[in-house]
């Protein structure tokens, strides 16, 4: 190990939850080091967010309403105490943003400016300035002043590191600027590294969400629950190539806000209006029209706002902002181009389970979403993820400062830190090029597209957790050259953890018989509350994923 240093809690990732938990630890008084795999501020899901989170505000709404509609729209399956946390605290959370610099749109009142999505009672929406960016660029500011917090962007965590007792007590990471094989001891350790949507061809998710923090977790013992249950956004830009992987608002298709259409190749409306539905709904009515041959030439239907009867005048100044800006700059103009769409990977509803003090199964290891699950269950409402991003981030922080004061200093186990530098420079080789990755990447992508996408089935199922057991042999024998800035060894570090998640993805979503919000099944395709009001499980006993069903927590208690 060339370096070691000390910290009394390490946070797994910088975006908006990793930012948020780092300042309520560090506030706590923790020494808190935060990692990032690029750079802090410029890299990572949340960028990627459209500006909008979710509070009830409302004067009619209430912590009990949003509480309901949560459980409501996820069928049931979100843990009851995780989904009174996220509507018990979240205008706390909006109050704290607002207070790092955080600028949301308001009334000329100074009220905040509130809209109504899907599955919202009240209208619960609270926009903010500048989408992501606009998001965590204050938090990271925040931490870059506070000091107790030091970061470490370019930094790619490989393996966490455990005690004599098994608790998780810090990690081993490759410092990608200065070379250096380093061990980050910590007394407790957050994860906060997002989802793995990479794994699917369509996605409006950045390449960097890889399932890091799954595989982390999978490895060092923690419980997964739902891993099945990945939220596919309806309107996913597939065409043209510039703007592909973006996304527009299908909530905004609503008769009471741009009166547009979701349309096929002949022009017929796919999606109701009056009301839009929540996304799982209007996914599987996107990919029937789309299986049914009604899309266009690139497998797509067409969003289109040109002939609202709300005028290109109004409808170009409710687009007016950074989202929809980007887009023209690629050659769309959304006022009057008809955008071809399509269901794709957008958020990781299961995870890493944890309670309502974001504890993992395993000691000393915390966790936030979306690299956790599962607060809302098999199905988000719109604006959820952002908030959730602080409400637990706040609580993971808070929960690690008290763990770390309780336990002080902690020491990995020397067998734990020589078997994951053994497994690091194992993967490396003192000669020969880098090995071409991506043809196995694409065909991973394409496979799970199909087996674990909208539709899935045993046949399906089962045929793709085969091709990965050649997958995992494949990237086995793969060596990358020993360097000192090392970005394959970055690269064949995320196609590893892509293969592993994915075996977890597809194991949950073959247990599961039935279907339920994103996970439909053709072979089952009614909901079994009778059966199915259980998560699905996964923990990894001796190297081998074993799958199982657990309680839903059905109790709201408090932290």
């Amino acid at each position: 190990m060339d370096k070691c240093d000390t910290t009394d809690v390490l946070v797994i990732g910088m975006g908006a939850s990793g930012a948020r938990a780092a300042l309520a630890a560090a506030q706590a008084g923790s020494r808190v080091i935060v990692t990032n795999k690029g750079p802090a501020g410029r890299s990572g899901i949340t960028l990627t967010a459209g500006g909008g989170t979710q509070a009830p505000f409302h004067p009619e709404d209430s912590p009990e309403q949003y509480y309901e509609d949560t459980v409501a729209y996820g069928y049931q399956l979100a843990d009851r105490n995780l989904a009174w946390a996220l509507a018990r605290d979240s205008c706390d959370r909006i109050h704290d943003m607002e207070g790092y610099g955080v600028r949301f749109r308001k009334n000329e009142d100074g009220s905040y400016l509130l809209s109504r999505f899907p599955g919202h009672t009240y209208p619960r929406n609270i926009s903010f300035h500048g989408g992501g960016i606009g998001m965590l660029g204050p938090l990271k500011n925040s931490c870059l002043k506070h000091p107790n917090i030091s970061m470490l962007d370019d930094f790619l965590v490989t393996g966490l590191v455990t005690g004599a007792d098994k608790s998780v007590c810090g990690a081993v990471g490759w410092n990608l600027k200065t070379g250096e094989l380093t061990c980050l001891q910590a007394s407790a350790t957050i994860l906060a590294t997002g989802g793995c949507q990479q794994l699917w061809a369509v996605t409006d998710c950045p390449a960097d969400s890889t399932g890091d923090g799954l595989a982390l977790a999978y490895r060092a013992g923690a419980r997964l629950v739902d891993m099945e249950m990945i939220l596919f956004y309806p309107s996913v830009i597939v065409w043209p190539p510039a703007a592909k992987g973006a996304f527009v608002h299908y909530e905004f298709l609503a008769a009471d806000r741009l009166d547009g259409d979701i349309l096929d190749a002949a022009g017929r409306a796919v999606l109701p209006k009056n009301p839009i539905p929540v996304r799982d709904e209007a996914m599987r009515l996107m990919n029937r029209a789309i299986e049914e041959g009604r899309g266009g030439s690139h497998g797509g239907l067409f969003w289109y706002v040109g002939d609202s009867p709300k005028g290109s005048e109004f409808v170009a100044q409710q687009l007016d902002n950074q989202q929809y800006r980007y887009l023209q700059k690629q050659g769309l103009d959304p006022v009057r181009d008809k955008i071809e769409v399509a269901p794709g990977a957008h958020y990781q509803l299961g995870g890493v389970h944890i309670d309502e003090q974001c504890r993992t199964s395993v000691a000393g290891l915390f966790c936030t979403p979306e690299a956790a699950g599962n607060y809302e269950g098999a199905n988000r409402l719109s604006g959820s993820a952002l908030g959730g991003t602080q409400v637990f981030g706040y609580l993971a922080g808070r929960s690690a400062h008290n763990w770390a004061a309780a336990h002080g200093d902690v020491r990995p186990d020397r067998a734990s830190l020589e078997e994951e530098e053994a497994r690091v420079l194992g993967c490396m080789t003192a000669e020969g090029a880098a090995p071409d990755m991506a043809p196995l990447k694409a065909e991973l992508r394409r496979r799970a597209q199909d087996a674990v996408g909208v539709v899935r089935s045993e046949e399906k199922l089962t045929a793709f957790m085969a091709w990965l057991d050649g997958a995992e042999e494949e990237l086995a024998v793969l060596r990358v050259p020993g360097q000192k800035f090392h970005q394959p060894l970055m690269e064949l570090t995320e196609l590893k953890s892509l293969v592993e998640t994915a075996r977890l993805v597809a194991g949950c979503a073959r247990i599961r018989r039935e279907s339920r919000g994103h996970h439909y099944r053709e072979d089952y395709p009614l909901r079994d509350d009778s059966r199915w009001l259980r998560h699905t499980c996964v923990e990894r006993q001796g190297g081998k994923a074993v799958f199982s069903t657990c309680p839903i927590c059905m109790e709201r208690r408090e932290r």
